[in-house]
């Protein structure tokens, strides 16, 4: 069924992984010092973890899409280069592999490029990976598809002077769908959202928001632009960052601190002069070359071949609710729910068989660490539930409370507290045994995020239920992994509302803490009240008293003994923080 793909996502060149090998040698020689080394390793992708002597490699997916061919050479590198074999979708439709070996890093990078993809500037000061709703093209309530500029704004910023050398990093969301913010444009640098006016395609324009310890949303910048200012428009931005963002202070160096600094009114004024600039020059107004309207992808005669379908099953009907009607009729997109973000080597290989088989050749992450495959026909939905679920990849709970996101934490990053990984697992469990209540399934609907450390790599800040790591010191030289209640976090048509900082709740006993929560919902809901509105409004009070015990007293009095572990761990917990590479 593949196609030839409608959208050029060919954003690697030789030189880039030639230009690595030559630094890299230079380092090694010793012509080159750590720091500079770090920087630049950084911006080609590289980034250092807990572990001594390996790295995390990032690798670029703009607007998230991965064609079969990366996803072989992502089954490659897993096998051949990581220990885990297996890799890691990011909530900014990255992947990434741990556990490399900074010789390899260049033969990946070289994998990579091969198939069109790119790690360069996926760390560092730089402008990030440019992501957008994975339902760009095929959703029915967008005005128009959002993957042509996602693009063109890529490649405009990707090895360009002025936006690789930047105070900290800046990160851009495209988002098409009316109603929904897939993209989370709200809590980004830039966050584009589109929109037509008169018959002119354009978009809505929303600057400085962000997450980490001190969440910002975005600020409406612009109701309106035609798309022909838009990459002109982007790049005014970047360079106003550069001119004005916090080089000394890297903790105050993200574009919400500089609207903090200015104000409204004197960050628009700043940003209008780089507008200025470009209008001066001629540069401001830039077609944007569109692609053809893209054909439905042929059905492959073979593609259902040695697959016995029941449509009767229950389990393939319960599984239908991953699956969402395109604008193409007769067509439809499936969610396929990872745990955890986490790929293996052997999925990442079986899914670019079927993405040929039963899609158009591609498929796109999302920024709940899922994969949606597009253009899937109606009637071959049946067969590819169970080519999914041969993988084990045939999950129900997709967009669910069942659908953890979870930063990888203590396990591999140097800032992480706790091991956010193990509280994923550790809440699965507890839904699964409780999969049938009445207060799981009341709450289905909901969203739980995970950061290891309060730096909202998780985006605990925006779930209905968030968590992120932190330590109490009980005396003794002993120290209790502890997670900070965050609720009624989310986005909505307006853009985003963060959830209130509530209690601190023992790692172990954060299942029975999620279980006390959703049983006041069940028992506290006003009629017709959505899990999410229900956690924005119920008091602390209330939620401290349907906790009780499970919250450590002030006494230290309740404290038992496998508190003193984290989830997962056999040791006794004692915090280990290291030098993170992300403000470096």
């Amino acid at each position: 069924m593949a196609q030839e793909a409608r959208h050029d996502t060919h954003y690697s060149r030789a030189e880039d992984v030639e230009e690595f090998v030559r630094i890299l040698e230079a380092f090694e020689r010793g012509e080159i010092s750590a720091a500079d080394f770090r920087s630049y390793r950084l911006t080609r992708g590289v980034y250092g973890q807990r572990q001594p002597d390996v790295q995390m490699l990032r690798v670029k997916f703009p607007g998230g899409i991965m064609s079969a061919a990366a996803l072989r050479v992502s089954a490659d590198v897993c096998d051949e280069f990581t220990a885990w074999k297996k890799g890691h979708v990011t909530t900014r439709q990255n992947i990434q592999f741990h556990n490399i070996k900074l010789s390899d890093a260049s033969t990946l990078m070289d994998r990579f490029a091969e198939a069109g993809v790119t790690t360069v500037e996926a760390c560092g000061n730089t402008v990030r990976n440019v992501t957008a709703c994975p339902f760009a093209g095929v959703s029915p309530t967008e005005p128009f598809d959002v993957t042509p500029y996602t693009q063109a704004t890529v490649r405009m910023c990707l090895r360009a002077d002025w936006a690789n050398d930047l105070p900290r990093k800046f990160k851009m969301a495209f988002e098409g769908c009316t109603h929904e913010d897939h993209a989370q444009t709200a809590i980004n640098d830039v966050g584009l959202r589109a929109k037509i006016r008169d018959g002119v395609r354009g978009f809505e324009v929303f600057v400085a928001g962000g997450l980490s310890t001190s969440p910002r949303p975005g600020y409406r910048l612009h109701d309106f632009i035609p798309a022909d200012e838009l990459l002109g428009r982007i790049e005014a931005l970047v360079r106003m960052f550069g001119h004005l963002g916090n080089r000394k202070n890297k903790a105050r160096a993200r574009l919400k601190y500089v609207m903090k600094k200015l104000k409204p009114e004197g960050f628009v004024a700043a940003y209008d002069e780089e507008v200025d600039k470009l209008r001066a020059q001629g540069r401001l107004v830039r077609e944007i070359p569109l692609p053809p309207e893209e054909s439905a992808p042929e059905m492959n005669p073979a593609a259902t071949q040695g697959l016995a379908a029941n449509e009767e099953d229950a389990d393939y009907r319960a599984w239908l609710r991953c699956v969402d009607p395109q604008k193409q009729a007769g067509f439809a997109t499936v969610t396929v729910k990872l745990y955890r973000g986490d790929i293996t080597a052997a999925q990442f290989r079986a899914l670019a068989d079927l993405v040929e088989r039963f899609s158009d050749g591609t498929l796109r992450t999302g920024n709940r660490q899922n994969l949606m495959i597009r253009w899937v026909r109606t009637e071959a939905l049946p067969y590819l539930y169970v080519a999914l679920r041969e993988l084990g990849l045939a999950d129900a709970g997709s967009n669910t409370i069942h659908d953890i996101v979870s930063c990888p934490g203590a396990d591999t990053c140097n800032l992480a507290v706790t091991s956010s990984m193990g509280l994923a697992a550790h809440l699965t469990r507890y839904l699964k045994k409780s999969a049938d209540s009445d207060s799981v399934e009341l709450s289905r609907g909901l969203d739980i995020k995970i950061s290891g450390c309060p730096n909202s790599c998780g985006q605990h800040h925006v779930a209905a239920i968030g968590f992120h790591g932190t330590v109490r010191h009980i005396g003794g030289g002993r120290q209790v992994p502890e997670y900070q209640l965050h609720l009624g976090g989310g986005f909505d048509e307006d853009g985003v509302k963060f959830g209130r900082h509530i209690v601190k709740i023992p790692a172990q006993r954060a299942g029975e803490a999620l279980m006390a929560l959703l049983d006041l919902y069940r028992d506290e809901r006003d009629e017709g009240e959505a899990p999410r509105e229900f956690f924005r409004r119920v008091g602390k009070a209330e939620v401290a008293a349907a906790l009780g015990d499970i919250v450590i007293k002030s006494d230290f009095s309740n404290v038992r003994d496998e508190d003193l572990k984290d989830l997962g761990k056999e040791r006794t917990f004692e915090v280990a923080i290291g030098d993170g590479e992300c403000a470096a």
